[in-house]
C-alpha cells in the first residue's frame, strides 16, 4: 500500500562525492525508482541554461511534482542593503519554478544568521540571537514571498536549518504568525531538528499551535560527533529514529510531501535513492500490517 504522501527526491542525493550527474539523469533516477517528484537546489533566476535543462528534464521524466529550495538573505544588519534585491530574486526564482510546474511547491528559508557567525552550539546562533529588528525584517520578507506564492497558485513552506534565521520549528511558527502568511506553512527537516539541541523532541514540536498545518517533512539521517559536526547516513542507518517520526506525522493525519535527502553518501546514486524510498514504504507497510508497531498510533 502506498503512503498517503507524495514522495519527493531531493537534489542533494547527487551532489559532492566527486560525482557529476546531468539534470536529466537525476530526474530519470527519481522517476525510475518510484518517486512522485523532485526538489531542485536553488538556481539563480538568470541562469537560463540550467533552468532550460531542468525544464526539459522534468517534462521528459514523467514526474508529477517539482519543487525548489529557495534560500534568501537580507535579515542581518550588514545585509539590510540587499533586502529588496533578495526579495525580488526569490520572486523571480519562484516565477521560473512555476513555469516548470504550475503546481510546484516552494521550500523557503532565510539563511541570515543574527549571531554573525556559525558557533559550535546551534543554540547560540540563528533565531536565538535575533532582535526585534531581525524579526521585523523576517516578517516583511516572508509576507512578500507568501503573497507571491499565493498569486501564482503554488504551495509553500518554511525550512528549519541550523545556524539560519529560520532554524527551528518555533522560529517558523513565529515568522508565519508575525507575517500573517496565508499560504506558506511550517515544515520540518528532521536532520536539523534532531541535531539542534534547542529543538524539543518531535512529539513536543508537533504539539505546538500551528504545527497542525505542517506542509513539508524532510528525512535525512546521520551520526553526531566524533564526525565534524555530523556525518549523514542512509535513512535506515543513523542516530535519528525516522520510523517513529513517520509514525507520529502519519498518526496526526499528515498527507503532505515526504522528501528524501541523502547528503554526501557517495556510492551508486540509483541504489541510494531506491534504498530511501523502499525504506519509507516499508515503514508505512509495517504500520498498516500491525498498527501496534507504531509508537504513536
Amino acid at each position: 500500500m502506498r503512503p498517503p504522501n507524495e514522495l519527493i527526491l531531493f537534489n542533494n542525493h547527487f551532489v559532492m562525492h566527486r560525482r557529476h550527474y546531468p539534470v536529466r539523469t537525476r530526474l530519470a533516477i527519481a522517476a525510475d525508482t518510484g518517486y512522485d517528484g523532485y526538489e531542485f537546489h536553488p538556481t539563480e533566476p538568470e541562469d537560463d541554461k540550467t533552468w532550460g535543462e531542468m525544464t526539459a528534464a522534468f517534462k521528459a521524466s514523467g514526474l508529477k511534482r517539482a519543487g525548489m529550495y529557495v534560500v534568501a538573505k537580507g535579515i542581518n544588519d550588514d545585509e539590510e542593503s540587499i533586502f529588496d534585491a533578495q526579495v525580488e530574486r526569490a520572486k523571480r526564482m519562484i516565477d521560473r519554478l512555476a513555469a516548470i510546474d504550475p503546481q510546484a511547491f516552494v521550500n523557503f528559508t532565510i539563511a541570515s544568521n543574527p549571531a554573525g557567525q556559525s558557533t559550535p552550539d546551534y543554540r547560540e546562533a540563528g533565531s536565538a540571537k535575533a532582535a526585534d529588528r531581525h524579526w521585523e525584517r523576517t516578517a516583511r520578507m516572508l509576507r512578500a514571498v507568501d503573497e507571491h506564492v499565493a498569486r501564482l497558485g503554488l504551495t509553500g513552506n518554511l525550512y528549519n536549518h541550523v545556524w539560519f534565521m529560520i532554524d527551528t520549528p518555533a522560529a517558523e511558527l513565529r515568522a508565519i504568525n508575525d507575517s500573517g502568511a496565508k499560504v506558506i506553512r511550517p515544515g520540518i527537516a528532521m536532520f536539523h531538528a534532531h541535531f539542534h539541541l534547542g529543538v524539543p523532541d518531535l512529539h513536543e514540536v508537533m504539539a505546538q499551535p500551528g504545527m497542525e498545518r505542517l506542509g513539508y517533512f524532510a528525512l535525512l539521517n546521520g551520526w553526531p560527533k566524533p564526525a565534524e559536526p555530523f556525518r549523514t547516513r542512509p535513512l535506515d542507518d543513523g542516530n535519528i529514529d525516522l520510523a517513529a517520526a513517520l509514525g507520529l506525522v502519519w498518526a496526526r493525519g499528515y498527507t503532505g510531501p515526504i522528501v528524501s535527502q541523502a547528503y554526501d553518501l557517495g556510492g551508486d546514486a540509483w541504489l541510494t535513492a531506491k534504498r530511501s524510498i523502499d525504506y519509507i514504504r516499508e515503514v508505512y507497510d509495517r504500520y498498516q500490517r500491525n498498527p501496534a508497531l507504531n509508537p504513536h498510533a
